[in-house]
């Protein structure tokens, strides 16, 4: 009976609140988010309301959902509420209030005006004292993320009170985003840790723990995924759904609804759906996506994009194959062919593996072969035909086309027979994947035509050619089709093709007056058509000049055949050999002949192109030129060429740059004239230029571009006008032409973008243009190869160009439109701005630029900087200064030492904005110190301008920022700037400790220990040196530090407390000032055991001689304190009237007493004594003046209460220790010292 009334009489102690107990009161008032426990307790309600009301009018001009609380938690009613006198009703009805505004007001508490309101919650409400958390409410201290895991996953009752909490917060619109990723990642990984505790026991109780878990789960995710309005939440059901399907088996129609969920109103959250539906996809059995699922992706713009980042980190080829099967399904309806471009966009971005891309081949064979028929769209267009294509396509695909072939050929002899003869009727037929490197005999005999049918062929080809004189014009040839489909299935047979080349079309008998017969060959070999067609052409054009007597000069095949010679393709490089000694020969026959040469006219001059300006503007090469280019350039490699497809480059580009024929033995290789080499570049740029064939622009860019200069002739001006000209046409034109001729078009605009010279004004200047005037879309390739070029080259641009191109990249950058267009434009300019090495002048540009956010009027600095008038919108000026301080923190190196000063400006503008507005841009902050930090700490020897250091500004910054980020690497820079300009720095040390009093030496973290220790070696060193150097009184100064890191004594974790006294006692001196620390110690937390220990323990890590010097300062300065007129102490202890001074006195001599008491102090000097050691006579004169001192104060302050004991005490235990010998020599030499008052004092017991 006593046993339970004693625990009810406990129970109502905890919970009664007795209205007289003013202690208590008065400590529940102390508790504080804004001011120290002694500052909040002497507070009164009236002053704190006016204090917090303030930040809550603040926070209600951000958001005003915060007006609703005015009449309740912020009303003038507010201040007389106590809630000790409430019901329990009107508490559940307050908590209601205090649980709406707190969720509301979370998402800001790193603003100052949110933490003003919150303490008036805390003071007035006292919201903690009501909540459970134990035991983490009286220890002050955050609860472990793993304990909340744990517990959420182990306690129901707690996982769906957090659920329902975080799904009516979000009903009340009061959501934020702090609040939904911390119950997103704490909900799942208690899901994570529910599944794997699921899969313990028998398979039949594994299925109903996972059943339980998913019961539990899915009424908080099926209202999750409703709220269209809060983005935040539904990514974390994504997260949460992620982890379901990875951790336990889910049905199939869980999974389409949950799939179904994911892409209702995911407009703003795409990425983070895609993911999920990625996950999801991968774990059902079916491929075809579901109906709502499929039209939510197919009109997803970027779609494939998206897909292809999300491939690095997840398997995406089931939705990416759920996606293709789908299309395929939708065919023959309206938009097929916006369906085969989408089909084509996902095969070709190489999403899929071998086996899935098989799978979508399966499925598009029969649609290409006709054995599925597709209904008639109503928009007239021919779905089998281009499904035909989209293969032929594929199939020639870089990235795909082995892929292709391999799935073709894995299939059954049937299909794929039925395959080859529905290509093989096709303009184009699919080929193996190994026939490039084969001979092009080796055809099927099948693919033959009769002459019935190549008859057929030949009749529907139109009879006249209106007039056309080459196949290489600009214009539109309207027989041309007719003719190469009549060549590409006559190829196979040689009858076929001696027919068809004696067609009255092709004219062959005019083959030396005009260019209209070899140019529908060149046009072929060209061209994207089957390599046994191509190397078909080529040999025709070999047979007419090794059968026909060459008349004129035939360089119009030269450019041609050196795209031949390159060609990946081997039996297009071997049929090319043939023709090049083909026509060696016939040009040394033609040289031998008597006779002025000047009379060979060139074959197609002014007619090769066309009747345009493009046939006039080619240049040509003289004769012997033309001969010597053939001969002695082309024939000395055709062996490595006929093996290599590289070789080609290599040796015209040795050529080219430095003119040496490589076949040449002997110790002087032969060098080729400037002009000859000059000669043959202008020839084949000009083709380039002028050309219609892209194929041939393509191949042959790469080799002139890397050929910058020969002789005084630029490169760059000799295809400068192929670039402006591709520019005026437009992206749309060049895309038609690529797309046609089967060539990459990111691959092509970047081969264009290499004609840019990086050091050629105009070429910089052409390059500008190119990415602000081209008149389409800014995601277009050609401006994109523009931003990607510019890259390459800034490292070789001169600096004047690099100056005008970062301010071009940095306007770009920091645009206010909010266009498609822009956004993308500032992308590309900032990526590029922080992937190139900007100089210090274009950074020092940079920050001049940053427009400065201080409202008082012009700033006074040393260059004139744009400054932010009182219309500017603030917001685009933070974010402009955002941009340029990130792409500053990217950019410096050691050698931007000069961009310091302007940094430091920037930071003295943050703190006027912060101060005025009471806004922390914490952000800012970090980025302007750690600039500063990155410049100092590359810097082998930094030499800084003392004017540029603000120390001022960087205290400023340490003490009023809230964010522990910017804190640290603000000391880290002080500690930096310690060892650089160390009297600027001292000059300002003290504020630094006192906030690291208050501040970092709280933290418990590894890195912040670092930061205070790195700090107090960089800094106390220098602080001491100057002291001493400036002062005679140190003491005084040294208190002030001392007195710093003494007030922190509570904050400074247990574990570290002792390391970091003991290294400060090293910096200043153990001899001179431990004493010092010890008395301030004990005078701020007197009677306090753990300081009387943590005394003892630091003075037991000295020696003994440094151990009795610490001594007998400490009872020097207790001496002094009792003096009418106080000297050492008065540096060391506050000023009290009365008899304080007297208390303080016995207090300090309890702790003396305790420093004797401790048997480490006694032994060390039992050490020194009985070895004899060479400071046996300091030590013991050391004892003699302690001993003196004691003596002194027994005699002059025997009346002080309570001090006779501990005077008596203290010395008994300082001779304790001693050996009887060195005891009476300490006496002798005390006696000697002293006036004969001393024998009349009674200390020694131990006589």
């Amino acid at each position: 009976m006593a046993t339970s009334l004693a625990s009810q009489l406990a129970k109502i102690r905890v919970e009664s609140t007795n209205a007289l107990d003013l202690k208590a009161q008065k400590k529940a008032h102390s508790k504080s988010l804004l001011f120290d426990a002694h500052h909040a307790a002497t507070q009164d309600f009236d002053t704190l309301f006016q204090l917090c009301h303030e930040g809550y009018q603040e926070i209600c001009q951000l958001d005003p959902r915060f007006e609703a609380f005015a009449g309740n938690l912020f009303s003038e009613q507010s201040k007389q509420e106590d809630r000790t006198q409430m019901t329990a009703a009107q508490n559940k009805s307050l908590d209601n209030v205090l649980e709406g505004f707190m969720s509301l007001v979370v998402g800001r508490l790193l603003l100052k005006p949110a933490v003003k309101a919150m303490e008036w919650l805390v003071r007035r409400f006292r919201p903690a004292a009501f909540k459970f958390l134990q035991p983490y409410i009286q220890s002050s201290t955050n609860p472990p993320r793993h304990t909340i895991v744990h517990t959420t996953a182990h306690n129901r009752d707690l996982f769906s009170a957090f659920n329902l909490y975080t799904l009516n917060v979000c009903r009340r619109g009061q959501q934020c985003s702090a609040l939904l990723s911390f119950w997103s990642s704490v909900v799942s990984e208690a899901i994570a840790l529910m599944l794997d505790r699921s899969r313990l026991g028998r398979l039949e109780l594994q299925r109903q723990n996972q059943q339980d878990v998913l019961m539990r789960v899915m009424p908080t995710l099926a209202e999750g995924l409703s709220m269209e309005h809060v983005p935040d939440l539904r990514v974390g059901c994504f997260m949460i759904l992620t982890v379901l399907s990875s951790k336990t088996k889910l049905s199939e129609d869980f999974l389409k609804t949950a799939m179904d969920l994911v892409v209702t109103g995911w407009e703003n959250i795409i990425h983070a759906g895609l993911i999920c539906l990625v996950v999801l996809s991968q774990q059902r059995h079916e491929v075809n996506l579901p109906k709502k699922t499929f039209k939510a992706l197919v009109v997803t713009k970027q779609l494939s994009d998206d897909l292809i980042l999300l491939k690095q980190h997840y398997r995406v080829e089931k939705l990416v194959l759920g996606l293709v099967l789908g299309s395929l399904e939708r065919l023959g309806t309206r938009g097929d062919a916006e369906r085969l471009r989408f089909i084509r966009e996902l095969i070709e971005a190489d999403l899929m593996q071998s086996s899935f891309i098989a799978a979508a081949v399966t499925q598009m064979l029969p649609l290409a072969n006709g054995t599925r028929l597709l209904p008639s769209p109503k928009d007239g267009f021919d779905s089998q035909s281009a499904i035909v294509d989209l293969l032929l396509y594929l199939a020639d695909s870089k990235t795909v086309g082995f892929a292709i072939h391999l799935s073709i050929e894995n299939m059954d002899v049937e299909t794929r027979q039925q395959a080859l003869k529905r290509f093989g009727n096709h303009r184009r037929p699919i080929e193996g994947p190994n026939n490039l490197e084969t001979d092009e005999e080796m055809q099927d005999v099948d693919q033959e035509l009769s002459s019935t049918q190549f008859e057929e062929l030949v009749d529907r080809i139109p009879s006249r050619t209106a007039f056309e004189v080459s196949f290489l014009s600009h214009s539109k040839s309207y027989i041309f089709e007719s003719l190469a489909d009549a060549f590409i299935a006559a190829h196979h047979s040689t009858d076929h093709l001696d027919a068809f080349s004696d067609l009255p079309l092709l004219r062959k008998s005019l083959a030396m007056s005009e260019p209209l017969y070899f140019s529908f060959f060149v046009r072929i070999w060209c061209g994207h058509y089957p390599t046994s067609a191509r190397a078909a052409a080529i040999r025709k054009v070999s047979q007419y000049v090794q059968k026909e007597k060459l008349s004129v000069d035939v360089q119009i095949l030269f450019p041609y055949i050196l795209y031949a010679l390159a060609d990946p393709a081997a039996p297009i490089r071997r049929a090319t050999v043939e023709l090049v000694m083909a026509l060696s020969s016939s040009y040394k026959a033609m040289g031998s002949q008597n006779g002025n040469h000047s009379r060979f006219t060139i074959l197609g001059k002014g007619q090769i192109y066309g009747q345009a300006f493009q046939s006039k503007e080619v240049a040509w090469l003289p004769w012997g030129t033309a001969v010597e280019f053939i001969q002695v350039w082309l024939v000395p490699d055709l062996e490595e060429i006929r093996v290599d497809s590289g070789q080609l480059s290599r040796c015209l580009i040795d050529r080219l740059q430095a003119g040496v024929d490589r076949k040449e033995v002997g110790n002087h290789p032969k060098k080729e004239k400037a002009s000859l080499r000059s000669s043959v570049m202008t020839w084949l740029c000009s083709h380039v230029v002028n050309t219609s064939v892209l194929p041939l622009k393509e191949r042959l860019l790469p080799m002139l571009n890397r050929v910058p200069k020969v002789g005084q002739t630029s490169t760059f001006a000799l295809l400068k006008p192929l670039l402006t000209t591709t520019l005026a046409q437009g992206y749309m034109a060049l895309q038609e032409g690529c797309e046609k001729e089967h060539i990459e078009t990111s691959a092509y605009t970047d081969h264009l973008m290499e004609i840019v010279s990086p050091r050629d004004h105009e070429s910089i200047k052409l390059l500008q243009d190119c990415i602000s005037e081209t008149k389409e879309a800014a995601d277009s390739p050609m401006r994109i190869a523009a931003f990607r070029r510019l890259r390459r080259i800034w490292a070789l641009l001169k600096p004047q160009n690099q100056m005008s191109l970062g301010k071009f990249m940095l306007d770009l950058t920091l645009m206010n439109s909010l266009s498609d267009e822009d956004r993308i434009n500032q992308m590309e300019a900032l990526e590029t701005l922080r992937t190139v090495k900007l100089s210090t002048d274009v950074l020092q540009s940079f920050v001049d630029e940053c427009p400065a956010m201080v409202y008082d009027g012009p700033q006074k600095t040393a260059k004139r900087r744009r400054t932010a008038s009182s219309s500017q919108n603030q917001g685009n000026t933070i974010r402009k200064t955002s941009t340029i301080l990130d792409i500053v923190e990217a950019s410096v190196t050691e050698t931007d030492l000069p961009l310091v000063g302007g940094l430091f400006k920037i930071l003295t503008d943050i703190q006027g904005y912060r101060a005025h507005t009471g806004l922390e841009l914490h952000y800012l902050e970090l980025l302007v110190v750690n600039s500063i930090i990155s410049i100092l700490k590359s810097s082998t020897t930094p030499q800084l301008d003392k004017s540029d250091v603000r120390a001022d500004v960087l205290v400023d910054c340490i003490r009023n920022s809230s964010n522990p980020q910017v804190q640290q690497q603000a000391l880290l820079l002080v500690s930096i700037l310690a060892s650089i300009v160390p009297d600027v720095i001292i000059h300002n040390v003290m504020p630094i400790f006192t906030f690291m009093n208050s501040g970092i030496m709280k933290r418990t973290d590894d890195y912040s220990a670092h930061i205070v220790k790195q700090t107090m070696e960089s800094v106390i060193p220098r602080l001491m040196e100057s002291l001493r150097r400036r002062s005679k009184d140190t003491l005084a100064a040294v208190s002030e530090l001392l007195l710093s890191f003494a007030a922190a004594f509570e904050h400074i974790p247990a574990r570290k407390r002792l390391g970091l006294f003991q290294s400060l006692m090293d910096m200043i001196g153990a001899d001179e000032f431990l004493f010092a620390l010890l008395i301030l110690l004990q005078d701020k937390f007197p009677n306090n055991k753990r300081v009387l220990q943590f005394s003892v323990d630091l003075l037991n890590c000295y020696e003994a001689q440094t151990q009795f010097q610490t001594v007998e300062l400490y009872v020097a300065t207790i001496v002094d304190l009792l003096n009418p007129k106080p000297t050492i102490s008065a540096h060391l202890i506050t000023a009290k009237s009365g008899n304080n001074n007297q208390e303080t006195a016995v207090n300090l001599l309890s702790q003396l007493t305790a420093l004797y008491r401790d048997s480490r102090l006694i032994s060390k000097s039992s050490q020194v004594f009985a070895q004899k050691q060479h400071q046996v006579q300091s030590l013991r004169s050391i004892l003699s003046r302690v001993m003196d001192q004691i003596m002194s104060l027994s005699r002059q302050h025997a009346k002080v209460k309570d001090s006779k004991a501990s005077i008596s005490e203290s010395a008994n235990l300082a001779n304790s220790g001693l050996p009887m010998v060195d005891f009476v020599s300490t006496i002798q030499a005390l006696v000697e010292g002293v006036d004969v008052q001393v024998g009349k004092v009674p200390m020694l017991n131990r006589m």
